[in-house]
């Protein structure tokens, strides 16, 4: 029966490897969190979504603000 897990390669024993495993992973986590940011943006005021919708919109751009600091992604459109 097939694992409902995403298969990742092995980080690299090389610090340079390592990074980018963590960044593919982190950027990985932070499209989880948009698609879901996305579900939640019709939601009720006042309502537990909502309160959730807040606190994904705090983590996303606090990692944007680390991740990309001028705004720009290499290789983006904007």
């Amino acid at each position: 029966m097939p694992s409902a897990a995403r298969k990742t390669k092995a980080p690299s024993s090389k610090p340079a490897g390592a990074v980018e495993h963590l960044s593919q992973a982190a950027d990985a986590m932070h499209a989880a969190l948009v698609r879901r940011a996305d579900d939640l943006m019709e939601c009720v005021p006042g309502s537990p979504e909502e309160k959730e919708l807040t606190a994904i919109a705090d983590a996303l751009e606090a990692y944007e603000a680390q991740r990309w600091p001028t705004g720009k992604i290499p290789g983006g459109k904007g």
